[in-house]
């Protein structure tokens, strides 16, 4: 199986905690989207059984269920929100935001109205309005996300999960100069409140200034030390940065805050990769992967690391999730045909990556492994000599345009001219086999003459008897 990358998924983070081989990468940096206030939802993975845990693996998941911490009401026993409490600590706006945040764990767009009927049912409910937002943009109405984006906003004008996540959606929109000015005007008008910093270190990361983002991620936790999508960027910066230690460090901080953050379960395991820890890096895909399902990115790279230890089926299972979440990434797919190759389903992994170019033709890994998938492996109904000469057409068309490493497309010469060398034996097999039938045939067509070392020899004669000698006479 060829190195490849994982790439990631477009995020959209709600307070329901909604988002948007083999070596695992990480998000682009303007796809990060900001995440989700804390306590935003019952993310504890209750509701939905847990990926199955191959025998031999790491264990998942903690032995007891990954939970929220329960927001501190200002006044127990109500419905009051204010700034530190965005969710209600009881009554029917509380119970139809949690409703809806587990329905958009599979289904956002099935939760949008049910966020709305949330926010209707009491007054300042600005995360439900967010939440409707960032459900809205998970299921592609980038319209009803704005609006609802901006009614969060006018709920409470410093919500900076909001403001982020809209100024991201204006970027994207080609409206680049409408994100700053909300960015711009929100730093002027509450310098001292959190949002507005975070809004801006995300901005930043979209811009791939560093130095700006981790500058307005401090300030966010400075005002705000619960900041969970402060600390996320902060971790992110970190790692791109190369000081891996302290991304961790600034995760596991985030995850104190708030363990059922599937974001930063998947950054938290992108820094183990780097730290060359694959198995605890497993462990934090996997919960990242059964706390958001819809998590592309976190189900392709976990299923990479479950087949690099060996766990094809359960690997595919996971490629399956991804594909079905982005149905337009060929990446998603290519892992998939890899993880069918692996169960030796050679059909269905040549389908896989051929979808995978049909969806990104320029994806060379694609065509690289569906080459060796070709040249090492019997699929029914295909002759051989052409399923060789295809892979043989696959790996050369990869070492053209790929321009792989030295040590790498050493190795793959050597492979190249070794398929060859076996076309061109199976070639001149053929061509023996050929002529040997041919000449059977020919033979076959001739009369059959007699053949001469089996007639029969014309009876023997015996010489005649000496005349008897003759009887007196004369002398």
């Amino acid at each position: 199986m060829s190195a490849t990358r994982l790439l990631p998924v477009l995020l959209t983070v709600a307070a329901f905690v909604v988002c948007s081989a083999c070596e695992t990468t990480s998000q682009k940096p303007d796809e990060f989207a900001a995440s989700a206030p804390v306590d935003a939802a019952p993310v504890d993975g209750t509701s939905a059984a847990p990926a199955p845990t191959p025998a031999g693996a790491p264990a998942p998941a903690p032995t007891e269920p990954v939970r929220t911490p329960a927001p501190a009401p200002a006044v127990a026993k109500t419905e009051v929100i204010d700034d530190e409490n965005w969710l209600p600590s009881t009554g029917g706006a509380r119970d139809a935001f949690l409703a809806a945040a587990e329905t958009a764990r599979t289904d956002p767009a099935a939760a949008v109205g049910r966020f709305v009927d949330a926010a209707n049912r009491t007054k300042y409910f600005y995360a439900a309005w967010f939440s409707a937002g960032a459900a809205a943009e998970a299921a592609g109405d980038v319209a009803t996300a704005e609006r609802h984006y901006r009614t969060a906003l006018a709920t409470r004008q410093d919500y900076g999960p909001a403001m982020a996540n809209l100024a991201l959606l204006l970027v994207r929109a080609n409206r680049s100069g409408d994100a700053k000015k909300l960015v711009d005007d929100a730093l002027k008008r509450s310098p001292d409140r959190s949002g507005p910093h975070l809004a801006a270190a995300t901005l930043a990361w979209h811009e791939k200034d560093l130095a700006t983002v981790e500058r307005e991620a401090v300030l966010a936790v400075r005002y705000d030390e619960r900041s969970t999508a402060a600390m996320l960027l902060m971790g992110k910066v970190f790692r791109t940065q190369k000081r891996l230690d302290t991304a961790r460090f600034a995760l596991e901080n985030a995850l104190g805050v708030e363990p059922g953050n599937a974001l930063v379960h998947l950054e938290l395991g992108h820094v183990f990769v780097d730290l060359g820890d694959e198995k605890k890096a497993l462990v934090s895909y996997e919960k990242a992967a059964r706390l958001r399902p819809t998590l592309a990115e976190a189900q392709e790279n976990y299923g990479v690391l479950l087949l690099k230890q060996g766990f094809g089926a359960e690997a595919t299972r996971a490629f399956e999730a991804a594909g079905k979440n982005d149905p337009r990434s060929g990446r998603a797919q290519l892992h998939l045909g890899n993880g069918l190759r692996a169960e030796k389903r050679w059909v269905d992994a040549e389908q896989a990556y051929k979808m995978a170019l049909e969806l990104d033709p320029s994806l060379l890994d694609a065509r690289f492994n569906l080459g060796l998938l070709y040249i090492d492996n019997p699929l029914p109904g295909q002759d051989e000599l052409v399923r060789l000469q295809k892979g043989l057409a696959a790996l050369r068309d990869y070492h053209a345009k790929a321009k792989p490493e030295p040590a790498v497309a050493a190795r793959l010469a050597e492979y190249i001219d070794a398929t060859d060398k076996r076309i061109q034996k199976e070639i001149k097999r053929r061509e023996r086999e050929e002529r040997r039938k041919k000449e059977d045939a020919e033979a076959a067509s001739k009369p059959k003459a007699p053949d001469p070392g089996t007639a029969k020899p014309p009876p023997a004669v015996s010489p005649p008897a000496a005349p008897p000698p003759a009887a007196g006479g004369k002398k």
